[in-house]
């Protein structure tokens, strides 16, 4: 049986460094591991992002983040895909099928940085290896994290 455990601590992007902060993490791993009696098995460290102010500043009216796109590549090591999911995404970038059309912009742009642009930081599959190409783009609908129904119980 596996626990996760998470830790927050105070990032400033100006003073910290990813060495700092992994030094960080195995420090306190080292304070934590005599007080269990498990294994500790890894860690990630997660660092929140303010968004961009380029970007749009609002949703557009009617979006459905229930709707996902997904897109699956292959990558430079193994057989397995990794997924790049799409949430709300924009109707005007399906063909007459109701499919994702990978050939028309904004999403071949998106595919293509993607693709050719490996060997850069952002992104890899999840071991960190660089993703090739596409091997399939397809819909579905996802419940959105921590959507809950709610309902009142009358008594």
């Amino acid at each position: 049986m596996t626990n996760n455990n998470s830790m927050f601590v105070a990032y400033d992007g100006a003073t910290e460094t990813v060495d700092a902060l992994i030094g960080a993490w195995s420090a306190y791993g080292g304070l934590l591991d005599p007080l269990i009696d498990g294994q500790i098995l890894g860690g990630s460290i997660t660092i929140p992002l303010i968004p961009n102010v380029a970007w749009k500043a609002a949703p557009v009216v009617g979006n459905n983040a229930n709707q996902v796109m997904v897109l699956d590549f292959d990558n430079d090591f193994n057989s397995y895909v990794t997924g790049i999911e799409i949430p709300s995404y924009k109707e005007s970038i399906l063909n007459a099928l109701h499919l994702p059309n990978i050939g028309v912009n904004p999403l071949l742009a998106y595919i293509t940085a993607i693709t050719v642009g490996s060997g850069a930081v952002f992104p890899n599959s999840r071991d960190l290896h660089d993703l090739d190409a596409l091997r399939k783009a397809f819909l579905t609908v996802r419940k959105v994290k921590n959507q809950r129904v709610k309902t009142t119980v009358m008594g």
